[in-house]
């Protein structure tokens, strides 16, 4: 039953592998597919779960924070660059497009075709503090998502978002505001970790 569990890369298998940077507490699902390592950094806390596509060639990067979470099967196409703000994360099967073709018929489109006969939309796309998109979202080259803000399930994502919203539908459309109590929460949580931190460099010392 092991081949069904694969497991996670620890922090100690990913300090050599070959990323920009990469904090602790680091964990990959051995199962992903990661390419243009040395383009991405990872800050603390991060998880990247089962099966997830990660691309980052050419001058594209990806930028990771702290506490963020990618969930299984989703897709991060950093061509143009991606950057995920502290406490932010993407569901089951959301897929991050920094790059698209041109669709109106006026230039040739997919990668077998050289760069001069395409017109490719190439833009970095930023998750704002504390988003959240919901699963099966599509987010398009150039949004920016404000902080605090979420995108439910199979939305997509064409134009940037105000902060502090709850968005859904196709296009995505702000529905209500969305609570800042996770703020609270959030200094909350940094306060607990500098306690157990000083508490255990007390007791080694």
């Amino acid at each position: 039953m092991e081949k069904f569990n694969s497991g996670y890369y620890t922090e100690d298998d990913l300090k050599d592998a070959g990323f920009k940077s990469i904090g602790k507490n680091v964990l990959i699902d051995k199962n992903c597919n990661i390419i243009g390592l040395k383009n991405i950094s990872i800050a603390n806390n991060v998880r990247i779960d089962g099966f997830t596509t990660i691309t980052c060639l050419n001058d594209g990067f990806l930028d990771i924070g702290s506490n963020v979470h990618i969930a299984s099967y989703c897709l991060v196409a950093a061509t143009g660059g991606i950057k995920f703000g502290d406490f932010s994360g993407i569901a089951h099967g959301v897929k991050l497009y920094s790059s698209s073709d041109d669709y109106s018929g006026k230039s040739m489109t997919n990668p077998t075709v050289p760069a001069k006969y395409k017109n490719m939309s190439v833009k970095k796309i930023i998750l704002g503090r504390h988003c959240i998109i919901g699963s099966s979202s599509v987010i398009l080259p150039g949004v920016k998502i404000g902080e605090g803000s979420s995108v439910g399930a199979m939305s997509l994502v064409t134009k940037s978002l105000d902060e502090w919203g709850i968005y859904f539908g196709s296009p995505a459309k702000r529905i209500k505001d969305r609570s800042k109590k996770i703020l609270e929460l959030e200094e909350e949580y940094l306060q607990d970790i500098m306690y157990e931190s000083h508490h255990k460099w007390v007791s080694s010392n």
